[in-house]
């Protein structure tokens, strides 16, 4: 299940540089907790209705109050154990002679590991179901002919997920990368010890017909029986292996995930006619 978010903000006003503008420091009324997702990157703490990743390039972050021990404890606030600071952010016009843009924003003070974790949230739902493919194919499959299992190499790739939040350092990005690290296959084999279940190092080799019968594959798996006029089902999935790293040089690992294919499978036996 996806994790929720933990990027809350409110965006209190937005106004034109040259306009005077009062900013009251209180506990905020509407607190957004999604957070703005463009593409693979999640723009932390802040939600906007534009495409951020155009606008997000005019645009600067700022404390609102840097050092001054009187007015400093204004630009913080708890709300359920997590401290937000006030930010205003200020982004330069598309066009040529229009207003600067402000808007004023709590974000939340956290730490790379814990934005390492919003990333990998959003991440899950970016990771493939696995494209399976067997030889013979599931529906055909035969006993005592070892089926071939591979998945395609859209489903065996590199997914990276970027969060970016505003600090009084600057900008802090993190990047999750989850990489594909085992295949797991289920073949639902009845009349097997853990229904046949083994595990492939790679994504499994595609089947060619110029292989012919006799070929190997290092992700293959006999039927011993025919499953007597019934389906089996089977299953394919990949472990993710999933780290992180900041620009800030630190780094990490977080917990592995999976995605799986469910499928299938139909084994029939070749029946010898003896004549005489």
């Amino acid at each position: 299940m996806r994790a929720p978010l933990l990027f809350l903000s409110t965006c209190v006003l937005a106004l034109g540089i040259g306009a005077s503008a009062r900013v009251t420091h209180g506990a905020p009324t509407d607190i957004d907790v999604t957070g703005d997702v463009v593409g693979n990157t999640i723009i932390a703490g802040v939600t906007f209705n534009s495409d951020s990743t155009t606008t997000e390039s005019r645009c600067t972050w700022n404390t609102t109050v840097i050092s001054d021990s009187k007015y400093e404890p204004y630009s913080f606030i708890v709300r359920n154990g997590i401290t937000y600071r006030w930010y205003v952010r200020t982004c330069a016009p598309a066009v040529a002679g229009q207003p600067y843009a402000l808007t004023f924003h709590w974000i939340p003070v956290i730490a790379e590991s814990t934005l390492a974790e919003q990333a990998a949230a959003h991440s899950w739902s970016t990771l493939p179901v696995p494209f399976v493919n067997t030889a013979p194919p599931a529906q055909r499959a035969l006993v005592k002919l070892p089926m071939w299992w591979w998945v395609t190499s859209s489903s065996w790739r590199t997914v990276s997920t970027t969060a970016w939040i505003p600090t009084p350092r600057g900008i802090v990005t993190v990047t999750v990368t989850a990489k594909p690290n085992v295949l797991l296959v289920n073949p639902g084999d009845e009349e097997a010890a853990n229904n046949g279940k083994f595990t492939c190092s790679g994504p499994g080799k595609a089947w060619r017909e110029s292989d012919g019968d006799d070929a190997k594959s290092s992700c293959m798996y006999t039927y011993a029986h025919s499953s007597s006029r019934k389906v089996w089902n089977a299953s394919v999935a990949i472990r993710w292996s999933v780290s992180w790293k900041s620009n800030l040089g630190k780094s990490g690992t977080l917990p592995s995930v999976t995605t799986t294919r469910r499928i299938t499978v139909v084994v029939g036996e070749i029946q010898a006619l003896v004549t005489e």
